[in-house]
């Protein structure tokens, strides 16, 4: 038998790769790679206290938001943090009930989603940033879910330097 089925069905593979715009397709990321390179994002950095304190572990870039940074157990679900370069009034908007809180210092607005098991709180953090957190959890209803948030975005909101006056 020849070889050249095989690299004929590697290179199908690699220009259907190619033609779909993917940077790699045939190698399997070094986890050592990843996860130093999840650390280093701002939103990772800003995440991994929280996620820690709460028994999450490290944290890892989001698959969902590449601005995004996710930590998942069975019990407490998947946590995600997203910074955002928008006031939090522009970006807390979608479907649910919305209640608006404190966190320490920091406002915030807390969407308890329609979708079951599911909540999200945005933080103000600044004139034009915000921190979005968002919880699921398909073990919980959304209450509990979002009361889980509340513990998450307390500790994080403890975690940030106070937020500063502006100058008038």
């Amino acid at each position: 038998m020849s070889r050249h089925p095989a690299r004929r069905a590697l290179m199908a593979a690699a220009l259907v790769c190619a033609g779909l715009g993917l940077v790699s397709c045939a190698s399997t990321p070094d986890p050592d790679a990843q996860s130093a390179g999840s650390a280093d994002t701002p939103a990772c950095r800003m995440f991994k206290p929280v996620s820690v304190d709460l028994g999450l572990g490290e944290p890892s870039v989001s698959q969902m938001a590449g601005d995004g940074c996710t930590a998942h157990t069975h019990e407490f679900g998947t946590l995600t943090l997203t910074l955002r370069d928008r006031p939090y009034e522009a970006v807390a908007t979608g479907d649910g009930k919305r209640s608006t809180m404190k966190f320490g210092e920091y406002d915030a607005v807390m969407l308890m989603g329609s979708l079951n098991g599911v909540c999200k709180i945005f933080l103000d953090t600044g004139e034009k940033d915000s921190v979005e957190l968002r919880l699921g959890r398909t073990t919980a209803m959304t209450p509990q879910v979002c009361t889980s948030l509340k513990k998450a975005a307390g500790k994080l909101a403890a975690s940030l330097p106070a937020p500063t006056a502006a100058a008038g």
